[in-house]
């Protein structure tokens, strides 16, 4: 079936814009017409209008809408940075990469003649901290038979933007510096979870290799210094790789995974 079609079927026989996720339930944070992804470390946006198909026709539709969401990108990228304690200064620079690197991944079609278009872009360039230190430009250490690490987190219900590891007694053990260059621009320091998510399960692979931690502050997290000589010592690739799952505990029953 035409993907066109397809839409307007869908619309027509739910009066829905949205169709069902299943059951995914990744951390997201909603702000105005953006979506963060911190699961998948994708940033998600959209632009609409309302056109006369008989003369624009579905292509044409679908371009002034993806204009629409690509200028709302230029203007609205310096609200999420400044919520977010982040420089504005870089944030026309980078809003203007995001426009040349998203992606249409759905088109919607309403009945009142509305077309959505949503794209998808890079959640690590939208938030760039501006870090300049890095392990190396990619992986170098060997790779371990552990496929991610887990680190469990208490006292947490939100992802944090800047996230360090810290001893119990204050050492940094873990930041950006740690990482390599290629994977941080892929995931930062790691990936946010709900506890006991598909997306948790599909991430860490078949044999994660698991630590506990302790949310302090408002960018750091405390682990005991053995345990992560241990981790660091046994599985120093997934360090540099950013292959790191930050689990927090799941939103209750009938609440929405969006923070």
């Amino acid at each position: 079936m035409d993907r066109r079609v397809c839409h307007l079927s869908l619309l027509l026989a739910a009066g829905l814009g949205l169709t069902s996720v299943g059951h995914a339930q990744p951390v997201t944070e909603q702000i105005d017409r953006f979506e963060l992804n911190y699961s998948t470390m994708r940033i998600r946006f959209y632009g609409e209008a309302l056109v006369d198909f008989s003369q624009k026709g579905f292509e044409g539709a679908e371009k002034i809408a993806t204009e629409d969401g690509l200028g709302y990108v230029l203007t609205a990228l310096a609200k999420i940075r400044t919520q977010k304690g982040l420089s504005e200064g870089a944030s026309a620079a980078l809003a203007s990469e995001l426009t040349k690197t998203a992606y249409v991944y759905n088109t919607t079609y309403f009945t009142d003649g509305r077309v959505r278009v949503e794209l998808d872009s890079s959640l690590p360039r939208a938030l760039d901290l501006g870090v300049s230190e890095f392990a190396g430009e990619d992986p170098k250490a060997a790779a371990s038979d552990g496929s991610a690490v887990v680190v469990q987190i208490s006292g947490l219900k939100t992802p944090f933007l800047q996230t360090e590891i810290r001893s119990t007694d204050g050492e940094l053990l873990y930041s950006p510096k740690d990482v390599a260059k290629s994977a941080y621009k892929k995931q930062m320091t790691g990936r946010w979870f709900f506890k006991n998510s598909g997306e948790l399960k599909s991430y860490v692979g078949a044999k994660p290799v698991e630590i506990d931690a302790v949310a302090e502050g408002d960018k750091t997290l405390i682990v005991t210094k053995d345990s992560w000589t241990k981790l660091q010592a046994e599985h120093p690739r997934l360090l540099e790789e950013a292959k790191l799952a930050f689990v927090i505990p799941g939103p209750a029953r009938g609440q929405k995974s969006s923070n």
